[in-house]
């Protein structure tokens, strides 16, 4: 009696292909993931600066304090650019295997497009992972310490509270300058 070589399910070559092809795509995938991140990052960035300009220019602000307040600005654009990063990275990433008919050819060779998918699966769900915790964890310290550089500066530099033709709230009273 003869005993059967191949066991149900994929064979080590098979397997050593498919690890390959995950490879290939993970590549592709992250590279188009880092350059998205910081050209959507550069725009968020610039979005909220004009956000924050009446409080930041103009006032004798120092460089290192405004470095400051974008700093602790990051973590929470980093929530907000995350899933724009990934919807924009996997559209790239999808459009150009569609474009040069490598999906045709996973297709071709067996594979599923689900099974093409698994491992952007995984990377997007460990990200969803680590984002809930830096959600829970880094940015409410670093709206703590925005709000205490603001509080700081407006002690320090009560011409950056105050703004004129504006009810500003100063030290517990409320102050208008023309």
């Amino acid at each position: 009696m003869r005993r059967n070589t191949r066991t149900r399910g994929t064979t080590s070559l098979e397997t050593k292909h498919l690890r390959i092809l995950d490879q290939y795509i993970l590549k592709r995938f992250l590279s188009n993931f880092f350059s998205s991140f910081l050209i959507l990052m550069f725009i968020f960035i610039f979005q909220t600066i004009w956000l924050f300009i009446d409080d930041l220019a103009g006032k004798g602000l120092d460089l290192i304090i405004i470095g400051k307040f974008l700093f602790y600005l990051m973590p929470n654009l980093t929530e907000k650019v995350l899933p724009l990063t990934v919807l924009l990275s996997s559209i790239l990433t999808f459009g150009a295997f569609a474009e040069n008919y490598e999906f045709a050819a996973m297709k071709a060779s067996g594979i599923s497009l689900q099974r093409s998918m698994l491992t952007l699966i995984v990377f997007v769900s460990l990200l969803g992972v680590l984002t809930f915790y830096f959600a829970n964890t880094v940015i409410p310290i670093s709206e703590q310490k925005i709000y205490n550089l603001r509080r700081n500066i407006a002690t320090l530099k009560p011409a950056a509270v105050i703004t004129e033709g504006v009810f500003s709230d100063f030290e517990g009273r409320s102050i208008k300058v023309d």
